[in-house]
């Protein structure tokens, strides 16, 4: 039996399909959903609720908000955290105990435990999971999505996006034709689709989305303005230690959540360490107003990719028929107020699953479509970004373009560009920019050539979004199918 995992930002969970709807399954902590937190302690590495509330005296080896990262090359400007640290490979890796971690090796950690939950629940192992992914993850993060599912000993894997995920959850294959927006603001990115559904299918039509803007900046908003107030009272600035500011932005991220509720939160934590006096606390009060006026760019920007996806579907927010709100920081007062302005209150969706759990959820019944136990949603996926090939004087050239349907191949034939030059780059990138440097480069690939010869290229996306390239018809990135 296959699973839907939703590996987060912020917080993980694993659901099943069941004859009476997709469940989801506890966790270790009797919880819907773990931190995505791992930890390296004396003893080895935990993860989940016993990985975060141990942060306050080992926030050195607690790592969180791995999945922003993953994927990502190391920048020393970018990526100057303490945790961090380039990898063997050119990669953002984390300094561990007794060495650098790499993120699929965290991120298989988080898998692992939720597999075990799974197979707490199920009495078996799964025979394979969905495992959900961001719109905007490109072709580097992708490959350590796969890895870290393959040393989490997951053989069987099909990566699905996010928002398409959260519509199966919410039942819009179910439905007569429609025209829905699936706003989906999670812990680390921000993903805004655009659907046709009509009954057993659903087309998506636009994409948008930023992996720039997600719940952690909004903790970042709050965890600054608390590291201001100290300022201002005490003459120390927290920011001079990196581990009293993950201190204080966990405090910052339970603020968030009860001024999801109430119009006023402290952000506290009594276990500040700091030069002047040793032991003491922070303690700042923040009203829901004063929150929503320091993260009121957040919101206007995802409302930009939101305006996006709709010209990009020829569409205005009038002619949508129904908005679905997923991730858990979609729960902020603002982007609910926000929504409901531009389309209408009638249009938001209020019955149906928890923002939180609706990509879950929808992993799970893909996964029953996969191996039998459900007909099979008809659909058509978009190529999320361009793919192509670097031109002389660096210009990118879309071999694939965004917003065309997979599965498809492409071919293109490259040629040196001096006359006796024997050797030659195919430098393989995604984005939309001019030039490739400008683009995010999948791979590297080196040919020895004759002469003025010319060679033939062939880039390939099957039906799960896998990328392939092929030079002279061998394999040189990707792999063609999944280990059995």
């Amino acid at each position: 039996m296959m699973i839907g995992i939703d590996f987060g930002t912020t917080n993980s969970s694993v659901a099943v399909w069941r004859t009476s709807g997709a469940e989801m399954i506890e966790t270790t902590d009797n919880m819907d959903f773990m931190p995505s937190v791992v930890a390296e302690t004396e003893g080895g590495l935990i993860t989940g609720r016993p990985a975060l509330l141990q942060i306050g005296r080992n926030p050195e080896f607690t790592f969180r908000n791995v999945k922003r990262l993953l994927g990502h090359e190391f920048d020393e400007q970018e990526h100057g955290h303490f945790q961090l640290a380039e990898g063997p490979d050119g990669m953002v890796w984390w300094r561990g105990r007794n060495g650098l971690r790499s993120g699929p090796e965290l991120v298989a950690e988080i898998l692992k435990s939720l597999l075990h939950a799974a197979e707490l629940r199920l009495g078996r192992k799964p025979t394979g999971a969905v495992i959900a992914v961001p719109v905007d993850f490109r072709a580097p993060q992708i490959a350590a999505i796969r890895e870290a599912a393959q040393l989490a000993g997951l053989k069987k894997v099909e990566l699905f996006e996010e928002p398409s995920c959260a519509a199966l959850a919410f039942g819009v294959n179910r439905k007569k034709y429609s025209r829905v927006v699936v706003y989906d603001l999670g812990g680390g990115t921000f993903d805004v689709t655009v659907l046709k559904t009509k009954e057993g299918a659903f087309q998506p039509v636009a994409q948008s989305g930023t992996a720039q803007v997600g719940g952690s900046d909004f903790d970042q908003r709050l965890a600054d303005f608390a590291v201001d107030g100290f300022f201002a009272k005490e003459g120390e600035d927290l920011r001079a230690n990196a581990l009293q500011m993950v201190q204080v932005t966990r405090a910052a991220e339970e603020a968030k959540k009860m001024l999801s509720n109430y119009d006023e939160a402290e952000i506290y934590d009594e276990n500040i360490l700091f030069a002047k006096t040793g032991l003491t606390s922070i303690r700042e009060k923040i009203t829901r107003s004063e929150f929503e006026e320091l993260t009121e760019d957040l919101v206007v920007r995802t409302i930009a990719s939101v305006n996006d996806a709709l010209a990009q579907a020829g569409m205005t927010a009038d002619d949508i028929d129904n908005v679905l709100m997923v991730g858990g920081q979609s729960r902020m007062p603002l982007i609910y107020d926000t929504l409901e302005a531009m389309f209408g209150a009638k249009k938001i969706v209020k019955d149906g699953p928890k923002p939180e759990l609706a990509v879950a959820k929808g992993a799970a019944i893909r996964a029953a479509e996969m191996d039998g136990r459900l007909k099979p949603t008809m659909m058509q996926m978009l190529v999320s970004h361009s793919i192509g090939i670097t031109r002389h004087g660096g210009v990118f050239y879309p071999v694939i373009r965004k917003g065309e349907t997979f599965p498809l191949r492409r071919k293109v034939t490259i040629r040196a560009a001096l006359e006796d030059q024997t050797d030659l780059g195919l430098v393989v990138s995604q984005g939309e920019a001019m030039y490739a440097a400008e683009c995010t480069q999948v791979f590297r690939h080196a040919l020895d050539v004759e002469p003025d010869a010319r060679v033939s290229v062939a880039i390939e996306i099957d039906e799960s979004g896998r990328l392939t390239v092929q030079v002279g018809g061998e394999l040189v990135y990707g792999q063609m199918e999944e280990a059995a």
